[in-house]
């Protein structure tokens, strides 16, 4: 086995009477390490070669024992831990001696950015850490110690820096930095922020409020129509967020097999379900009584095209062809409309027929037919329990009846045996790839509810059902 010498866990404190430098030579020891220097030696060198000397074995850590990769990764987890401080003491004693400015840099983080190469938001994170190592001595000593991790002393780092003067030394009294650093021996990083934000709150409720009113005052949503698509952009206080992101969480259930959206993609579809559901909930309303919905306009040639029409598949491009010329289906501010997004939506709209004349005024308009009555949907949902995909968990409350038979193109009817229950993700789907679906019966066994075949148009199944006894109903 390899000829290591053990890790010795450094002293309590970094800074135990040191002896003091001759000129710019370092103490013989250094954070309760014996260096044992040669005359004249720079002990920060030799610290450094020593530490290299550790590179050539750990090349071949594979062939140690777990116990002893395991024993030597804590070791090192500790070592930061007292490098770290370490730091922080030299950062505080450079920062405080003022020499740093004599350079021309405006501040002493940007002087350490620069001269260290680390840039401006790593130097920020190693000042905050060695002022609140600084503040807070008791878990200054639990980091050295290696009782908790560099990790959770930056995240308290960022509440200390945060707070008031008045919550900055209440967070310093004993009792509170050992509620503080039981804490840390207990929980992750991310775990410990949220619960030393928790004992800031309480030690300063009226400043946690006027943090969130000031993160209020700054909320701010951009929506920017760009040829690419919409750009959004904002900011919203931390409840707010936390709102959307159960809300997108509620709408974004853990993806199907053959699901290979980026979770990016997966919350902006969330984004545009959530859309989609509010626009058409009932006590969503604009101007009188009229609920606000997502218009598509066309003539009637280009309606009688998209009849003609029999897919929106993936080769869009050549299907679209006999489309070629005729008026595209718009906005209500004239932007033009996919057509696989007037196939979904003309798969579980409302349809209004509004006659106009030569200069665009209405002449007549004409019932509104509505696909899915609530019933129908209820029971639909009484059936599929969520979406038909398989594999796919998306709840009912958030999947959308699509026609097996589609109601533009195959005149399929509005009734629940020719509908489906499918996630806006895979509606979008079927309508893209022009996907024909059967209905089979649930084996023996199963959940309850019903299964069903995807099949593109040269009769490769998509997304099969379970393995197992299934029938036709």
């Amino acid at each position: 086995m390899l000829d290591r010498p053990p890790l010795r866990a450094p002293s309590a404190s970094l800074d135990a009477n040191p002896r003091e430098p001759d000129g710019d030579a370092w103490p013989r020891t250094c954070v309760g390490l014996e260096l044992d220097l040669e005359p004249g030696a720079r002990p920060e060198v030799v610290l450094v070669e020593r530490a290299a000397h550790l590179l050539a074995p750990a090349r071949t850590a594979h062939a140690w024992s777990v116990e002893e990769r395991r024993h030597a990764m804590r070791a090192i987890d500790q070592v930061v831990g007292v490098l770290t401080a370490l730091r922080g003491d030299l950062l505080l004693a450079e920062r405080d001696a003022g020499a740093w400015r004599t350079s021309g840099d405006p501040s002493f983080e940007a002087w350490r950015a620069r001269t260290s190469r680390a840039g401006a938001g790593a130097v920020r994170s190693q000042v905050r850490q060695a002022e609140a190592a600084a503040q807070l001595p008791a878990v200054r000593e639990a980091v050295v110690a290696g009782a908790t991790t560099t990790a959770h002393l930056d995240a308290l780092a960022r509440v200390v820096a945060q707070a008031a003067p008045p919550v900055q030394a209440a967070l310093a009294a004993p009792a509170v930095q050992a509620e503080l650093v039981d804490a840390a021996r207990r929980m992750d990083a991310p775990t410990f922020a949220r619960a030393a934000a928790r004992v800031a709150a309480r030690l300063d409720p009226v400043a946690h409020e006027r943090s969130h009113q000031a993160q209020r005052a700054a909320r701010f949503l951009h929506l920017a129509d760009t040829p690419d698509g919409t750009r959004i952009n904002g900011l919203v206080d931390r409840m707010a967020g936390h709102r959307l992101r159960l809300a997108l969480e509620a709408v974004s259930p853990r993806p199907a097999q053959d699901d290979d959206r980026t979770p990016e993609q997966r919350r902006a579809d969330a984004l545009d379900t959530l859309a989609e559901k509010v626009l058409a909930a009932p006590e969503t309303l604009s101007g009188a009584a009229v609920r606000p919905h997502v218009s598509f306009h066309m003539t009637e040639a280009t309606w009688a095209g998209l009849r003609a029409l029999r897919s929106a598949a993936a080769e869009v491009d050549a299907d679209a062809s006999a489309f070629g010329g005729l008026e595209p289906v718009a906005l209500d501010d004239g932007s033009p409309v996919p057509l696989s997004e007037v196939a979904r939506a003309l798969c579980d709209c409302e349809l209004t027929r509004i006659v106009l004349d030569a200069d665009g005024a209405p002449l007549d308009v004409g019932r509104t037919q509505r696909t899915y009555t609530g019933a129908q949907r209820r029971a639909v949902v009484a059936r599929d329990r969520g979406c038909g995909w398989n594999g796919c968990a998306a709840q009912a409350r958030w999947c959308e009846v699509h026609h097996i038979r589609w109601w533009d193109r195959d005149t399929g009817p509005t009734s629940v045996d020719n509908g489906v229950l499918l996630c806006s993700f895979h509606h979008h789907e079927v309508h893209r790839r022009d996907l024909a679906i059967r209905r089979v019966s649930a084996p023996p066994g199963d959940p309850p509810g019903t299964r069903y075949v995807f099949t593109d148009p040269t009769g490769r199944a998509l997304s099969p059902p379970p393995p197992g006894p299934s029938r036709a109903p």
